[in-house]
């Protein structure tokens, strides 16, 4: 496993642990009210298409991914959250010039959402725009650009303090070399189940 591989391995479970014990440890809360703090992680299964010169190929590719992510509500119902995604593709050569080499994804979104509250307080319907940056390198090639999409789905109390969540995404993730006129990168589908603490 590369050193970075190890890195990624050991800061996640580190924040799913941290998830954990801030869930057990806060008071008995009421999940989407002004003030509620959510730590999230995602294990997701992801397809995505690629896009060349503005046009979309016909070639799917898929990938398993894992990301973290924190948000506050500012009132009750609507949060703000910052997430990163980090994922890396061994030897993906589509994505990489030289054949065998890694290529690190890097994505930063601010993620606003509401969360509906329903008569039953274990379940919470949501709708989240994404609004952010994404950026891959592998050896001396870097791909960067402006990426937005949405997420829908719903978020269960499972126990005090802790949440199950399912959704739905759909991003444009734009991967731009410098120069470029229009738009390359990745359209990008995930269906996702995640878990998270609020306190």
């Amino acid at each position: 496993m590369k050193h970075s591989a190890k890195i990624l391995v050991i800061a996640s479970v580190a924040a799913l642990l941290f998830v954990f014990s801030s869930a057990t440890i806060a008071q008995e809360k009421q999940f989407a009210t002004k003030g509620t703090t959510e730590l999230a992680g995602t294990i997701s299964y992801s397809n995505f298409t690629m896009v060349y010169n503005g046009e979309t190929s016909d070639n799917d590719l898929s990938i398993f991914t894992l990301a973290p992510q924190i948000g506050y509500f500012i009132t009750d119902g609507f949060e703000l959250s910052l997430g990163t995604g980090i994922a890396l593709l061994p030897g993906y050569s589509v994505l990489s010039p030289s054949e065998g080499e890694s290529t690190n994804i890097f994505q930063l979104f601010l993620a606003p959402s509401f969360n509906l509250r329903t008569e039953n307080k274990s379940i919470y319907p949501f709708v989240e725009a994404q609004l952010g940056y994404t950026s891959t390198s592998s050896g001396n090639n870097t791909e960067s650009g402006f990426s937005y999409g949405g997420r829908i789905g719903v978020k269960f109390v499972a126990a005090n303090n802790f949440l199950i969540t399912f959704s739905g995404q759909y991003l444009l993730i734009t991967l731009n070399e410098d120069g470029a006129d229009e738009r390359n990168g990745l359209n990008y589908l995930t269906i996702g189940v995640g878990v998270s603490g609020f306190f």
